[in-house]
């Protein structure tokens, strides 16, 4: 019987004279395969083995790309997310929270996308490397940003110098992740709204409080 010729079997003389060149094929047929494998079995059923089946390759064809699961998961991710979901530099901090809440809720809505992103949080619990890229790729490039933003905004007397920039950070992206992971109530629009303005209330109370004295 013949046997399955796996991608990264292929030599360079085989593979095709047009197109992609084949590392690059094996690369984006790997990545296409662990989308499919989520898509049909979850995280629960996503292993290194059924990527490589359903890719034609070898585990060692992966491994010599990504050494871990959650190496495959950040960057299945990272493709297509752009680098600073926050504009440090916006004009209006308030504007621009409700852009970025918006923006982020919209891209939940994407199912892949968010079974991607809750798996890579389920695999982080697991794998101290995965928890590591989490947090260096994803977590805290965003916290950074967000400080820098609220840092703006105080030196524009925006909000107020006091204010704890951490906890409000929690308070922006904390609901997110609890509803994402718990799937106790929806991610939409109308939920950014009601967070935003909860943390409006936090960071623009002195302004509140001077325009009640002022009636």
């Amino acid at each position: 019987m013949k046997q399955k010729v796996m991608r990264d079997e292929i030599s360079p003389v085989e593979a095709p004279g047009r197109g992609r060149p084949r590392n690059q094929q094996t690369h984006d047929a790997i990545l296409d395969a662990a989308r499919e494998v989520l898509r049909l079995h979850g995280y629960a059923g996503f292993s290194i083995e059924q990527v490589a089946a359903l890719a034609a390759v070898s585990k060692t064809s992966i491994y010599r790309r990504w050494p871990s699961k959650g190496a495959i998961l950040i960057e299945l991710y990272m493709e297509g997310l752009p680098d600073e979901a926050i504009s440090e530099s916006a004009k209006s901090l308030k504007a621009e929270l409700r852009r970025y809440l918006l923006a982020t809720v919209e891209r939940l809505q994407d199912l892949e996308w968010r079974t991607i992103l809750s798996s890579l949080v389920a695999e982080s619990q697991y794998d101290e490397s995965t928890a590591a890229m989490l947090r260096d790729k994803v977590v805290m490039p965003r916290r950074e940003s967000g400080l820098r933003l609220l840092r703006h905004a105080q030196e524009r007397g925006e909000i107020e110098a006091d204010i704890d920039l951490e906890v409000i950070l929690d308070m922006l992206f904390g609901p997110i992740w609890y509803r994402l992971l718990f799937v106790h109530a929806r991610i939409d629009a109308d939920f950014a709204e009601r967070l935003l303005a909860q943390v409006n209330l936090a960071l623009f109370y002195k302004e509140r409080v001077g325009k009640a004295k002022k009636r």
